[in-house]
């Protein structure tokens, strides 16, 4: 438990290069209803102007840190995470908003439901170009595992979690990963015995503003077989076929004249038995809905 003068909450917020979106972000933490926290901005190395904006910050709650070389993203959350103090902690990438009751609301239901080793999701709003809209998730405990959860659709993004601290301490997250760091987080958690919640309301602004469009232009195919390698004896072997097509066959969906070879993937792994077949449907239903959102996109007036 914290003391009377320790925060109860530590937030991290890892950053690069994101000088004209830090503070907007930053505000949002420190403008919570919610005000027994204290914040570390975790600098991988920026180019840019960070240093400077981070030195107007006057919030005695804040504490900027800069790494000496840059990482590529895989150590700021770490740095954070094992300086933080409080009981909780909650994560916020640098270019996503809380809403001003982020913190009291996601705090009072973990409160209801007790236990401990808790990483609670919430609902959020995906921002794009143009608009706003809710991205919501089933609760966890209608899946197998959070492996199956993500497999099937859900998110785990992880500006809207709020753990106990104990467990993010001791799971942290892999800093030789380059790529899904957010999925194997969300293992490694489950592998030290995390209880998963989810709390149905939006309270994170999360910059989706390339989404549709990530997998496909992300063109780096190695470092997601890097990743299903690393999972491969962790996970059971259907659940790892499920990944290995929602990840390799929808880098093909998605790409221009390469469509028949993800469809492929998809069906060599439904026939051969290596993807269970309520799982098949599923991810063919969602991707569907994606694909076809996609052409509406392309096709509207003014595209």
């Amino acid at each position: 438990m914290t003391s009377a003068s320790t925060p109860r909450v530590s937030v991290v917020i890892p950053t690069f290069n994101r000088a004209d979106v830090i503070i907007k972000t930053l505000d949002s933490v420190l403008n919570q209803t919610y005000r027994n926290i204290e914040v570390f901005v975790v600098d991988d190395a920026s180019t840019d102007l960070t240093p400077e904006v981070m030195a107007t910050v006057a919030d005695p709650r804040v504490t900027f840190v800069q790494l000496p070389v840059n990482t590529g993203g895989t150590r700021p959350r770490n740095e954070g995470i094992e300086r933080a103090q409080g009981e909780f902690i909650a994560l916020l990438d640098s270019d996503d908003e809380w809403l001003p009751e982020k913190l009291e609301k996601q705090l009072a239901y973990m409160n209801r439901q007790g236990g401990k080793n808790r990483a609670c999701m919430t609902a959020k709003y995906n921002k794009r170009p143009e608009g706003q809209y809710v991205r919501r998730n089933k609760s966890p405990k209608h899946y197998s595992g959070i492996m199956e959860f993500l497999l099937l659709g859900n998110d785990f993004q992880t500006s809207t979690l709020l753990l106990d601290a104990n467990i993010a301490k001791a799971a942290l997250f892999d800093p030789e990963l380059r790529k899904h760091q957010d999925w194997d987080f969300a293992l490694r958690l489950e592998e030290h015995n995390a209880t998963f919640l989810y709390y149905d309301e939006p309270l994170t602004i999360y910059d989706d503003s390339d989404g549709a469009g990530r997998i496909s232009s992300d063109g780096k195919r190695e470092k997601s077989l890097a990743w299903l390698e690393n999972i491969k004896s962790r996970v059971p072997a259907y659940i790892w076929y499920g990944f290995y097509a929602k990840i390799i066959a929808d880098s093909y969906l998605l790409s221009s004249g390469q469509k028949g070879k993800g469809i492929k993937i998809y069906l060599s792994l439904f026939l051969s038995g290596k993807i269970k077949a309520k799982h098949f449907f599923h991810m063919m239903n969602e991707r569907v809905r994606k694909l076809a959102l996609i052409m509406f996109k392309k096709l509207a007036p003014g595209k």
